[in-house]
């Protein structure tokens, strides 16, 4: 059931009296309909995947985006864009290994030029882009360069460029979970899962949004996500921060200091591509004293427990969980770690903890 819309958010807490009530989770049918609304908090970085894990959760409790996708258009069209201006520029800085095709030379000004500023995508620009994706430079430069900055979604949009362009393309639900929007507002989103209500609240990952994360009032639970794959990489707002170093010190942030009592669920998120990228460059580039080499499972382990030694007190519940960032599951395992801290919650309010 969806109790409404994504909802402003004016006061996060829950009144008072409910939360002295025992029965949230299925504890009694009579005393169901007191239940109080269990708060969670969507954390993390820029581009850590934690948008599209709200926008799974709108897919499966909420009105899904069927009679919204069209208003997804400009993003996604936005997604090759981008992706052709990275690979072109790296060319440019890269000249002396890497060269065009000469007959891919002026589709690369136009992608550069005229393609950049225009507000659809045009069938004359997705042709000058999958030529120039398909170049031979570019597809060696992708293979050989593993701190390039495309987004995750660019392989994904690539593929489908051509489709895309045309007047009758109607965004489907993958490319609406793949496509990148970043968060710059707080949204919300109300759901009931069996006799639970929930809300989940998403606050933006860029640096210039974090003083929102402060949030008062009664929070059941931090979810913070995590990408994998940030540990060769760096911020776009600042080129000297490495991403999972980042990463690590907002989960700090998080755990130690703006919600200290309340239990956190970690997301490890992109775990599908950390697995590919794990194999061609090793984790020691982040962390020098990595010796694990270029094998996922130790890699994996050595990262959770950076997590794990951030925690203050040893005491505090975190749930840890690998994810792929469009993977609907994700939810489950959500609502899994939820009942388990809302049973815990109730034994203490009732005096059995």
């Amino acid at each position: 059931a969806f109790f409404g819309q994504r909802l402003p958010l004016q006061g996060v807490a829950c009144p008072a009296q409910e939360q002295r009530r025992l029965a949230s989770m299925g504890c009694g049918v009579s005393m169901a309909a007191h239940a109080p609304m269990r708060q969670l908090v969507l954390l993390g970085g820029g581009e850590c995947g934690k948008t599209t894990i709200f926008k799974q959760i709108q897919i499966l409790y909420g009105t899904g985006f069927e009679q919204t996708s069209m208003d997804w258009i400009y993003a996604i069209h936005r997604a090759p864009v981008r992706a052709v201006k990275v690979v072109v520029q790296a060319l440019k800085n890269r000249s002396d290994e890497y060269q065009l095709a000469e007959a891919n030379i002026e589709a690369a000004e136009r992608c550069m030029d005229q393609h950049q500023s225009a507000m659809n995508l045009t069938q004359e620009a997705a042709e000058d882009m999958m030529a120039i994706w398909s170049d031979p430079a570019v597809r060696a430069l992708m293979e050989n360069d593993p701190t390039l900055d495309l987004d995750d979604n660019a392989r994904h949009f690539m593929a489908k460029i051509m489709e895309m362009a045309k007047p009758s393309y109607k965004p489907t639900t993958e490319d609406i979970l793949n496509v990148r929007d970043p968060t710059r507002t707080i949204e919300t989103l109300d759901f009931q899962y069996h006799k639970a209500k929930f809300r989940v609240i998403d606050v933006g990952g860029q640096r210039m949004e974090r003083p929102k994360w402060n949030l008062t009032g009664d929070i059941t639970a931090v979810v913070f996500v995590c990408a994998l794959t940030e540990y060769n990489q760096v911020l776009r707002e600042d080129v000297k921060q490495n991403r999972l170093k980042e990463s690590l010190n907002l989960f700090d942030i998080a755990c130690n200091r703006r919600y200290p009592d309340k239990p956190i669920i970690l997301f490890l998120n992109k775990a599908d591509l950390f697995r590919e990228r794990i194999e061609q460059t090793d984790l020691s580039v982040c962390f020098p004293n990595y010796k694990g080499g270029c094998n996922y499972d130790p890699a994996l382990a050595y990262i959770k427990q950076k997590f794990l030694n951030i925690r203050k007190d040893k005491s505090k519940e975190i749930y840890m969980y690998e994810t792929t960032a469009t993977d609907s599951s994700n939810m489950e395992k959500i609502i899994v770690a939820m009942m388990d801290i809302v049973h815990k919650q109730n034994l203490e309010q009732s005096g059995f903890n």
